[in-house]
């Protein structure tokens, strides 16, 4: 991230967030951004891949935007100063032509295997030695689709990468399978068998494997924006300057403008009321449970909706400015992050290719220094290149991913994001949202208080009646306990906004809502309590009882709580609902007080979790989209139940099954942490051993070949670790 408190203050610098089209990988974005920061002007630059954008501050009197786009373009990549409409769709063709690379590989490396395999037993007896010559070949022609078309991914990166002085693995690959093919030809025009087209296809298919490991993150960010920007609707309603309503595309309408928003719609962008009033549901982005009463001056954002009314507002912030937007992109950043370990393997890799080349000259010169041939002198410098070509190192992670997948799966446990496998491992702090989360987002009814003359079914059934159809969550609960008896087309109803529901019944008038509204009305109430969670009846205005609510907590959530109290996992409820009504659910929780934070934000919550993580390890628990930010900035991210889509867009995990797989996630994901590390301890030792044993002339190519494929393959055999049986956790305690 750029600090804007390092810039210089005065006019000629600026920032700015540019799209990049045409990155493949990490290694695109790392040469991306050593070249702007070789531009002169250009004062900081930071580049990422997963989210397609390169965050940019530049002295406007030395450089442009022009300039910048102009030097980029020499690379093969574009700049755009908006996100491109096509970005998504070059996405998903990227994607797909690895999918069609790796395919090819797979089908033509097998075929290109079996002959060299032949050759590899022909000193055993098993081959006649005057057809090894032909089986060469074959391996090698067989090898042409894979060398050619699926290889051309590796090279171009590769070379892109080298010339801007920042070489990483795909430099890496392109060496290794050049020098293997042209040592391989050149073998064969001595008339020799020993070729290596077997050890280059082998390279190339298991890059291919992590690449799109890689693209899955990426297309993972992107979602998250879509799904945020599918909360608001495309078209709005506008009041023209003739007061004429008119429908338009959202993209189209500016600031100032007048748009109208009816019962049941959703807000497509942020506006302030204008006239009217209404009822609005604006959980999506504050997560209060509470319906609130909106009239004139009332800050709006998109994604709302409102439950009751009509209203004119005046648009505040249009489509690419609205605060929706910005927690989109906010999301997208976040999810863009390197966790420990993929940067401990960037760095082994990057260390690795400049140690290697080193390497494989030295054997060569040893070699001609040793008298012996060229052509054998190249064969050990290419033994050096392929016996520690890193590809045990870069499957490492991704193999323990791709093996418990469909096993986490099948227990309810969707890891959206393969960082998040090693980063729960370090959880040590949960934090949960409220409502969805540990409550439901139905009220149930508490208590029936009926008054002389009436019993609690009767009191029942006329709330039930009076609110039938009512979209109030009150209505809602009512609903739970009883259906109406009189059909809702009987009688007329009027609604007051904020305060109650009139239901004329011939000669019988029933008032439903508040205590003060109620008493507005010439009630004279036995109980005088005014709570939102409080509904209070009168018929033909005498006070008929009362009808208390309360939140409706998940029966999981009592055994869940115990069960990280077991393993000393400390627990707070961030929720943007009231004060109140968090340190209730607390209390019924057990949830101490003073780590109960009501009434945030979303980007309160996600600066909360942001200043946890400074001393611990934190996953946050949520299901609505104004937890968005905060599940993507915590460590571990988890969406739970029926989570809306950006909500589970944005969490690392999604666990449908609900709260009961929490401990079961933490158990997967310890596992699978100290898996990976073994598979970086092996990577690292075996390329630290093969080295020198390389260099001088113990290992030839051959054997450096069938050693590269017998590391991946302990790579390969630990991770599939990742498929055994769950042990005995403390989910058990919640599924009691």
């Amino acid at each position: 991230m750029i600090d804007s408190t390092a810039m210089p203050a005065h006019k000629t610098v600026q920032e700015s967030v540019l799209f990049v089209e045409g990155m493949h990988c990490g290694s695109c974005a790392a040469a991306i951004e050593m070249l702007l920061s070789r531009q002169q002007g250009v004062i900081d630059v930071s580049v990422s891949f997963a989210a397609d954008t390169a965050m940019l501050s530049w002295n406007t009197e030395q450089t442009n935007i022009t300039k910048l786009k102009l030097a980029i373009s020499r690379l093969g990549y574009r700049l755009h100063t908006t996100q491109s409409t096509q970005s998504e769709r070059v996405c998903d063709t990227i994607r797909k032509r690895l999918q069609w690379r790796l395919a090819v590989a797979v089908v033509f490396g097998m075929w290109s295997m079996m002959p060299a395999f032949l050759v590899y037993l022909a000193p055993l007896g098993i081959v006649e030695p005057d057809i090894t010559w032909s089986l060469a070949l074959a391996s090698g022609l067989f090898a042409l689709p894979v060398l050619i078309y699926s290889g051309t991914h590796f090279y171009k990166v590769g070379w892109r990468t080298l010339i801007v002085g920042v070489p990483g693995l795909d430099t890496l690959i392109t060496f290794a399978v050049a020098a293997a093919c042209i040592l391989s030809v050149w073998s064969l025009i001595e008339g020799s068998n020993h070729v290596y087209f077997d050890a280059s296809v082998m390279l190339i298919t298991f890059q291919l494997i992590a690449r799109l490991l890689d693209h899955s993150v990426r297309r993972h960010a992107a979602d998250v924006v879509r799904s945020y920007l599918n909360e608001a609707p495309e078209d709005v309603t506008v009041i023209q300057p003739n007061g004429e309503p008119e429908t338009l595309p959202a993209k189209q309408v500016q600031l100032d403008q007048t748009i109208t928003l009816s019962s049941g719609q959703h807000l497509a962008l942020d506006a302030c009321v204008i006239s009217g009033t209404g009822y609005m549901d604006i959980s999506m982005i504050s997560g209060e449970s509470t319906p609130q009463l909106i009239g004139p001056d009332s800050e709006l954002y998109a994604g709302c909706i409102l439950i009751e009314g009509e209203v004119k507002l005046s648009v505040t912030a249009i489509v690419g400015q609205r605060r929706i937007d910005n927690l989109a992109q906010s999301i997208r950043g976040l999810l863009s992050r390197k966790t420990a370990l993929q940067l401990i393997t960037d760095r082994v890799a990057r260390i690795l290719l400049p140690t290697i080349l080193i390497a494989a000259t030295t054997a060569m010169m040893l070699a001609l220094f040793q008298g012996l041939p060229l052509l054998d002198a190249t064969a050990r410098a290419l033994a050096v290149m392929i016996i520690t070509c890193p590809c045990a190192l870069s499957l490492a992670i991704p193999l323990v991913v791709i093996m418990g997948h469909a096993h986490m799966t099948t227990n309810g446990i969707v890891f959206q994001d393969p960082a998040a496998l090693e980063t729960a491992a370090d959880i040590n702090v949960v934090v949960f949202d409220k409502t969805g989360t540990l409550t439901t987002n139905n009220p149930t009814v508490a208590t029936i208080k009926p008054a002389n003359g009436w019993s609690k079914s009767e009191l029942l059934q006329l709330a039930i009646n009076t609110l039938q159809d009512s979209p109030h969550p009150t209505a809602r609960g009512l609903s739970m306990r009883g259906t109406p008896t009189i059909d809702s087309t009987i009688g007329s109803r009027k609604t007051a906004l904020g305060h109650g529901t009139c239901w004329q019944l011939g000669n019988q008038t029933v008032l439903a809502g508040r205590a003060s509204w109620l008493k507005a009305q010439g009630v004279k109430l036995l109980v005088n309590t005014e709570d939102e969670m409080t509904l209070h009846l009168a018929c033909n205005n005498q006070h008929a009882g009362k009808i208390t609510f309360k939140e409706t907590i998940r029966p999981e959530a009592f055994s869940l709580i115990p069960a990280l109290k077991d393993m000393n996992m400390p627990m707070y409820l961030l929720s943007g609902d009231t004060r109140r009504s968090s340190l209730a659910l607390a209390h019924h929780l057990n949830i101490p007080p003073e780590r109960v934070i009501a009434e945030a934000t979303p980007e309160q919550k996600c600066r909360f979790i942001q200043y946890l993580e400074k001393h611990h390890s934190v996953a946050f628990v949520g299901d609505g989209l104004n937890d968005g930010l905060a599940l993507a900035s915590a460590q571990l991210g988890i969406a739970v139940h029926s989570a809306s889509t950006s909500a589970s867009s944005a969490a690392a995990v999604y666990l449908p099954d609900g709260l009961m797989r929490i401990p079961s996630t933490l158990q997967f994901a310890h596992r699978a942490r100290r898996l990976m590390r073994q598979n970086l301890i092996w990577a690292i030792i075996y390329n630290g051993v093969a080295l020198p044993m390389a260099i001088t002339g113990w290992v030839q190519p051959v054997v450096a070949a069938i050693a590269m494929t017998l590391s991946s393959l302990c790579v390969f055999i630990n991770s599939m670790r990742m498929q055994r049986k769950s042990d005995s956790f403390t989910d058990k305690a919640c599924k009691e």
